[in-house]
């Protein structure tokens, strides 16, 4: 009996213990982890990303970068309010800017021209979608438009986007998106080309803080080159789309230092460009002023020939003021002439 009543008392005294164990058991248990689902678009841009040569890159403010890409005249010129872009063309007659329309809380493009001395009230960009849309760039041929858009053709927040203008309808075609490596999961903010010094320049912000983007001077290609998929796996396509080690792209160094030296006289050029423009003379002020104006006379002139009688009205007006201006400005250039040569004769003498 003492046996089996020990037998019991040691029972009892492992129940409960036993009994919690089971409740814990019961009680415990595993949280699947979320099936995170890849756009399957990803995979297609993956298997067509575009093999570019990237011969550097530098972290910029997100505010303020524009002012870090030293673009040749040739290639027009960038501009940045905060968070939007614009860019006007070389003579500097055209112009293409981001606004905030409060009405849809969305940004969008709009275009201007420099006619009779003024710019023509801002119209929005025709063709481009309603989806969200920043940094525009056009190339010199006036037809060629990247820009950045956030919207349904996107793969995460903005892509670059390409479209080109349809001179019989005035309007843009679709736009397309340009795909790996200019496009990704990130904000991809600017894609521009400066065919003068055979540079691109792409924006993104991709691995970097907040407040911040990274600026990667690539080489344009002529013809568009692929990565051949069934050469690289997939996590080295993935890593050349990403732009994870810029190294990676260097298949010529002798290529890429020569585009080095490039950007190296580019930058020294904007430099350079930078501190002219804070020291013009009174004559050098002038006579870009008369540039401006004389360009600006001339698309007016021009515009008039297809013009209605209404817009004609309206033109003849400013061309006869413009006309008056410029005259008074040559008048003042050839005055401010006289005494520079007057002053060089003095001290020469």
């Amino acid at each position: 009996m003492k046996r089996y009543a020990i037998i019991l008392l040691a029972l009892c005294l492992a129940w409960p213990t036993a009994t919690n164990a089971q409740r814990r058991k019961k009680t415990t248990k595993k949280v699947a982890k979320p099936v995170v689902v890849e756009d399957p678009r990803i995979q297609q841009m993956l298997a067509s990303t575009q093999k570019v040569v990237f011969i550097d890159s530098i972290v910029a403010s997100k505010k303020d970068f524009l002012r870090r890409i030293p673009l040749s005249k040739d290639a027009g010129y960038l501009e940045q309010n905060d968070t939007l872009g614009q860019f006007t063309n070389e003579l500097k007659d055209h112009r293409l800017t981001t606004y905030f329309d409060t009405k849809d809380s969305t940004c969008h493009i709009s275009q201007s021209d420099y006619i009779g001395n003024r710019w023509t009230e801002a119209q929005p960009l025709e063709g481009i979608s309603s989806a969200s849309a920043n940094f525009p760039f056009l190339m010199s041929d006036g037809i060629t438009l990247y820009f950045a858009q956030q919207g349904p053709n996107s793969i995460g927040g903005y892509d670059i986007f390409v479209t080109r203008y349809d001179s019989d309808t005035g309007t843009y075609l679709k736009a397309e998106n340009l795909g790996m490596p200019f496009s990704s999961t990130a904000n991809d903010y600017l894609y521009a080309i400066d065919e003068a010094n055979n540079l691109g320049y792409f924006v993104t912000d991709r691995r970097q803080p907040a407040g911040k983007v990274c600026i990667y001077v690539f080489i344009p290609n002529e013809t568009r080159k692929v990565y051949p998929s069934e050469t690289y796996s997939d996590d080295q396509l993935r890593s050349l789309a990403a732009i994870e080690h810029i190294a990676d792209s260097w298949d010529n160094k002798a290529q890429r230092n020569e585009a080095l030296n490039r950007l190296y006289a580019a930058r020294q050029q904007q430099s350079k460009a930078t501190q002219a423009n804070t020291k013009l003379t009174p004559l050098e002020s002038l006579r870009h002023q008369a540039e401006t104006l004389e360009k600006a006379l001339d698309l007016a002139r021009r515009y008039y020939a297809r013009a209605t009688s209404a817009e004609r009205q309206n033109l003849r007006h400013e061309i006869l003021t413009s006309e008056k201006e410029l005259e008074a400005l040559l008048l003042e250039i050839r005055q401010e002439e006289k005494k520079q040569n007057a002053i060089k004769y003095k001290d020469n003498n």
